[in-house]
């Protein structure tokens, strides 16, 4: 617990330049666990087709939500940010293949990203009394 009294998760996230990245992982508010945007990340690096970094972003939060003892199933809201509209069909498809119904909430907006290489960002919430199935 911090001096809020909230409780984070996840080990520090290294960047390209092999610095530690200034944020928390994830960081549990009340019943509500919130994580930072996830990159396809891997050895300082972002490579990779839209639906191999979905893959892996989806690997990474799978990571950070069992440290907190949650799972997908707890998960009520992602953002998305895809870097080109085109991969957009590909991105859906890795992302179905990783929630059933009820999914949670989403929004996907089309944006550039800081990292060079990166073709999508997700950011998620789950709640730890809630599970969508």
């Amino acid at each position: 617990m911090n001096t809020y009294g909230a409780k984070t998760y996840g080990s520090g996230v290294v960047g390209p330049n092999g610095r530690p990245l200034p944020f928390s992982s994830a960081i549990e508010v009340d019943d509500l666990v919130y994580l930072s945007g996830q990159l396809a990340l891997r050895d300082g690096k972002v490579d990779g087709d839209i639906g191999q970094q979905t893959d892996l972003i989806f690997d990474n939060i799978e990571a950070v939500l069992t440290s907190a003892d949650l799972s997908l199933e707890n998960v009520v809201k992602t953002s998305i940010w895809i870097t080109d509209p085109a991969d957009f069909a590909a991105f859906n498809t890795a992302y179905a293949a990783r929630f059933t119904a009820p999914y949670p909430t989403r929004s996907c907006v089309v944006s550039q990203l800081v990292i060079p290489g990166a073709r999508v960002e997700i950011e998620v919430v789950a709640s730890r009394r809630h599970r969508r199935t």
